[in-house]
């Protein structure tokens, strides 16, 4: 339960072990690389390299990307036929020989990658091709009512013919007009509308004419309309139409618009058609994904060791590397090196004061399964200490009480058991579902002592009602000072871990602040957990008569103010001058209001606990209800309501703690003493994306 010691490695090599080197480390898993801070020259054979690599990975990432998003598009049309795309990492580990081999023997792979990148640029193409065609349907389709052949539609010697879209709502605009210029007994032209109502197309008559694909939005707000005159009028004619709008048809097909849209349509289908065969072809790739994967990150590895090499110090025939190394694992180093190496030159050193080494921290299972909430947060500094053992105890004890059914506890314990039992994970990728594991069992804990199984009510004098402390439910003021203790405590925790933090810089302001300040607010939080007896008599939250719970009281109530005094007094320190260290004291007493504002943020603690359990009555009522309503068929519905009810309460309360549990670790908790300003150690070749190197 502490930080893994590091160890400043400085080795220098001929060149021709570099590839050696550089496989020793990433086999062993326990060296961070350093960038070299001497000018480093990239050589135009790395740029040759690393153009490749990235061209190889690349490729292997747009596979990735492909199958991931034509199972999607193979959804669409038969969920069926979707294969399962499994994106996330591989469960097994992969030796560095396996990730050889099969980079090695890629001829077949890339063939079929081709064969990818063939299906994805014909769908592109295919799919431009059908937006083209969509777009012309939807210019066309104003006009699919016209029966004209549009190539015959021209001027004549004696008359001039105007065919085009009119707005619905300049119609009758467009007829006075016409009126006014030919007066009432002239008829010496031809106006024909080709559309008899002027009812707006709805979405649907137009997608039915798209191909069946509906344009969500396109509206049909103009009809055709076909004007024929005598070429003395056409100008007036046309300034006319220009007034209202028109807009001459751009077509001279020889057909008329119907049964152009007829051909239009039947493409666009014969455009989808070959799409879908196109994707749905896709599925005979998934096979090759576990082999692209491994692929993927082979080549990022080759990545990471050609920029090792490119930050490191080289000359033509040497080069020189440095890094990290935890402690424990320089034998074993040394070793390898030694072993398999012939002219290389190194020496290992202690960390000096200037430098920052990475974080690793080494801690048991069991409190290695919540490092990751820490991790969210950020890894601690080096010469900081780790948290991890005092966030598992407090995250493991605020789980269970936030969620407070031991119904609920034995469900997420088993399934989360059985799931690491099954799926057996390799490396920390079950990190989080132990944890999960470890707060059922706090839930199952909490919820015997607050007689909570599935919010039934347990018969008095049952052994359960034994085991019983009290009911949340029943009790409510009990569970809000049990809230407000577990705050106490855990507070009172980080400002003893900041006292002691201070006090080891073994500075003298430091040390009179952590002994004052942070060891003066202990001594309240003592004080005032002394005073919990009597302040829950005075609440009637439990009965009074005993004598101890007076003097205890007024012990802590001494205690108390002496912590007061010192945490005043230790405002005052490290300040000279009289009028600051008066502003010291009062701003002590001032941030004490932050003090118990954080420490009422545990009351969520009362309030998540009250809400699994009336959640949950207000399931079983709700299926009661329906059974004496109905009869015996009613506990068909009651079941379903029952097991309904409950699953939902469980998501999201489950939800509920570990947001609010993370928040009191990382605002209540960690704002005491830990910062995270960190880095945490990342061995050459711990950074996969898809698979776990064996390492």
């Amino acid at each position: 339960m502490s930080i893994v010691s590091m160890q400043r490695m400085s080795l220098v090599a001929h060149q021709s072990e570099r590839t050696k080197l550089l496989r020793i480390f990433i086999k062993l898993g326990c060296v961070e690389m350093i960038a070299s801070k001497d000018n480093v020259s990239v050589t135009s054979a790395d740029v040759v390299r690393r153009d490749k690599m990235e061209s190889v990975k690349f490729r292997a990432a747009f596979a990735i990307n492909f199958l991931k998003e034509y199972s999607k598009e193979i959804i669409r049309y038969d969920k069926k036929l979707a294969p399962k795309v499994n994106l996330k990492k591989e469960n097994r580990l992969v030796s560095l020989e396996e990730y050889e081999e099969v980079c090695n023997n890629t001829e077949e792979l890339f063939a079929k990658i081709d064969e990818m990148e063939s299906i994805n640029n014909r769908v592109v193409d295919l799919k431009s091709e059908r937006t083209r065609l969509q777009s012309q349907a939807e210019q066309l389709l104003p006009y699919k009512d016209l029966d004209l052949d549009m190539s015959k539609v021209a001027d004549g010697d004696y008359y001039s013919v105007f065919c085009g879209l009119l707005p619905m709502a300049r119609t009758e605009e467009f007829k006075k007009a016409i009126a006014d210029l030919y007066g009432d007994g002239e008829q010496p032209f031809l106006c024909e509308f080709a559309v008899a109502d002027e009812t707006e197309l709805n979405d649907q008559t137009v997608g039915d004419m798209l191909g069946g694909k509906i344009v969500p939005g396109l509206k049909v707000k103009s009809r055709p309309v076909t004007v024929v005159c005598l070429k003395e009028k056409s100008a007036e004619v046309a300034k006319i139409l220009a007034d209202c709008e028109f807009v001459k048809s751009p077509y001279s097909f020889d057909k008329t618009p119907g049964k152009r849209l007829e051909e239009l349509e039947g493409k666009i289908q014969e455009t989808e058609d070959a799409i879908k065969t196109l994707v749905l072809s896709a599925k005979d790739y998934v096979q090759y994904l576990p082999t692209i994967k491994i692929v993927y990150d082979y080549y990022n590895l080759e990545l990471a060791k050609l920029t090792v090499t490119e930050n490191a110090a080289r000359t033509e025939k040497a080069i020189a590397f440095e890094a990290w190394v935890p402690e424990e694992k320089v034998e074993i180093l040394k070793k390898e090196i030694e072993d398999k190496c012939s002219t290389v030159v190194y020496s290992f050193r202690d960390p000096f004061e200037d430098e920052l080494p990475p974080t690793a921290t080494k801690n048991p299972k069991v409190v290695g399964a919540f490092s990751g909430i820490t991790e969210m947060f950020g890894a601690p500094n080096y010469r900081e200490r780790d948290p991890n053992l005092f966030v598992a105890l407090f995250y493991f004890l605020i789980f269970g009480i936030m969620i407070g059914d031991a119904g609920y506890g034995l469900i997420m314990a088993i399934a989360c058991f059985l799931f690491i039992k099954i799926k057996k994970p390799v490396k920390n990728s079950g990190r989080m579902i132990i944890m999960f594991a470890f707060c059922g069992i706090s839930t199952f804990i909490w919820g015997v002592l607050f007689g909570g199984w599935f919010a039934i009510s347990i018969p008095k004098g049952s052994f359960l009602d034994k085991l019983t402390w009290f009911s949340p439910l029943n009790e409510p003021l009990k569970m809000f000072m049990l809230s407000l203790a577990v705050g106490i405590i855990q507070i009172g925790t980080g400002f003893t871990l900041n006292g002691i933090a201070r006090i080891k810089t073994k500075k003298p302001v430091n040390i009179a602040k952590g002994i004052l300040s942070d060891f003066g607010w202990v001594l309240i939080f003592i004080g005032l957990l002394m005073l919990f007896p009597n302040i829950m008599v005075y609440l009637q939250a439990i009965e009074g008569g005993k004598a101890w719970f007076g003097i205890v009281g007024k012990i802590g109530m001494y205690v108390a103010i002496v912590g007061a005094v010192m945490m005043i007094v230790g405002g005052a320190v490290g300040k000279k001058n009289p009028v600051k260290a008066v502003g010291g004291s009062l701003g002590s007493i001032y941030g004490a209001i932050n003090v118990v504002s954080d420490l009422l943020s545990y009351s969520r603690l009362f309030g998540l606990g009250l809400t699994t359990g009336v959640i949950g009555l207000v399931m079983n009522e709700l299926g009661m209800i329906i059974v004496n309503m109905v009869g015996p068929v009613g506990w068909i519905f009651a079941i379903i309501i029952f097991v309904g009810g409950h699953v939902f309460n469980l998501a999201i309360n489950l939800l509920g703690a570990y947001v609010h549990d993370s928040r009191l670790q990382y605002i209540e908790f960690f704002g005491r003493f830990y910062e995270g300003s960190g880095h945490a150690f990342k061995p050459l070749g711990s950074d996969m994306k898809y698979t776990y190197l064996d390492n």
